[in-house]
């Protein structure tokens, strides 16, 4: 059984109908192209050019995370 660290990751996304940021997994960022603001349940569209940054950084980190090699060895835990 395994962790998969992008639905336990967060960042933080701009909601422009309540001027607030809240927290969202990185997979839901990177697979929906709309999210429901948690504090007003305005749509954020993640498509508007203000994500573009966001969107590719989140996509980056999930590549590289997907990417990792991570190996165990007992008595000394988890090694990449």
């Amino acid at each position: 059984m395994g962790l998969d660290t992008g639905k336990v990751f967060k960042r933080s996304v701009f909601c422009p109908h309540c001027k607030e940021d809240y927290l969202f997994t990185l997979r839901a960022i990177a697979d929906n192209p709309e999210l429901k603001c948690h504090g007003c349940r305005g749509s954020i569209r993640l498509s508007d050019r203000c994500y573009e940054a966001l969107l590719s950084d989140v996509r980056n980190t999930l590549h590289r995370i997907d990417s990792a090699v991570f190996l165990y060895s007992p008595g000394r835990g988890a090694v990449t």
